[in-house]
């Protein structure tokens, strides 16, 4: 129950986002992530032809309150990456193996329809049917940046991700849907005072969730995003992104407090957009609570 689940990626496959969880606990969880393929930590790149090898560590807090009667969460994320990209733009090669940190990210979660606001004694007699809720997620520029590079772990724009989803429960499945929108603000300094745009990216995502025993589970995860086409100086360029994301999570509970998780996950591009294989594992402690 208490383990939930990190993303170790900046792919948003994150299963058991719905997931109830008494109020007042804290969670502190650490994951790594190894991606290879066509993959940047920032989707408005005009690059073609981009191959990359990414190493990733996220360290992540998140804290469960009570809003209206609901369940709620509150996360930070921040992480730390390192490898070696290379592309073209405007048909010039460019390469760069860099680390640092990427830009940090805070999500606030507010399920408002199935999913009361408990304590731990009153859990006990939870059991989940429906549940309803939504989410914004923003990405502040806080990562490393350098505008006289192409490639950066630092967006330098902000971006907001509003979401809303519901999840329904049966005997040992869960099942999970949600749709959500990237939006973008512009980066004015890129490549030395040139300015990228980006329009909103939809993002359509389901779960299946097969849970073995209290604090033993699966998910199988899909995701289909569509839009983000960037523009350079007002001039459109052809990166409308049409990708298909597919996950596997496995969670176990080491004890009440402790849990492990491991993921294996690939992105197919229909048009512009990453191609990419991904795996990753991480560790999540747990505490408080009335």
């Amino acid at each position: 129950m208490l383990l939930g689940s990190v993303a170790v990626s900046a792919q948003e496959l994150e299963p058991r986002t719905y997931v109830n969880v008494p109020v007042g606990v804290n969670f502190l969880a650490v994951a790594y992530a190894f991606s290879t393929g066509n993959i940047v930590m920032d989707a408005a790149l005009p690059i073609e032809g981009l191959d990359a090898d990414i190493h990733t560590l996220v360290g992540r807090y998140t804290r469960t309150f009570g809003l209206f009667g609901r369940s709620s969460k509150f996360k930070v994320a921040l992480p730390y990456s390192l490898g070696d990209w290379k592309g073209e733009f405007e048909s010039e090669f460019a390469r760069r193996s860099i680390d640092g940190f990427a830009d940090s990210r805070f999500v606030l979660e507010v399920n408002f329809l199935g999913a009361p606001a408990l304590d731990r004694a009153e859990f006990q007699d939870y059991k989940q049917k429906w549940i309803a809720g939504a989410s914004m997620q923003v990405i502040a520029p806080t990562g490393e940046y350098d505008s006289s590079k192409l490639i950066n772990l630092g967006s330098n724009r902000w971006t907001f991700k509003p979401q809303i989803g519901i999840s329904r429960a049966f005997e040992k499945w869960s099942y999970e849907f949600a749709g959500s929108v990237w939006l973008f603000t512009d980066n004015d300094n890129f490549l030395g005072g040139n300015s990228v745009d980006q329009d909103p990216l939809w993002v359509l995502k389901t779960h299946a969730i097969w849970s073995r025993k209290p604090g033993q589970w699966i998910a199988f995860g899909v995701g289909f995003g569509d839009g983000g086409r960037t523009s350079v100086n007002g001039v459109p360029r052809q990166t409308i992104q049409q990708n298909w994301r597919f996950a596997v999570t496995f969670g176990w509970a080491l004890s009440p407090k402790q849990g492990i998780h491991f993921r294996l996950g690939s992105g197919v591009k229909k048009k512009s957009g990453s191609d990419f294989d991904v795996i990753g594992a991480g560790y999540q402690y747990a505490w408080g609570g009335r």
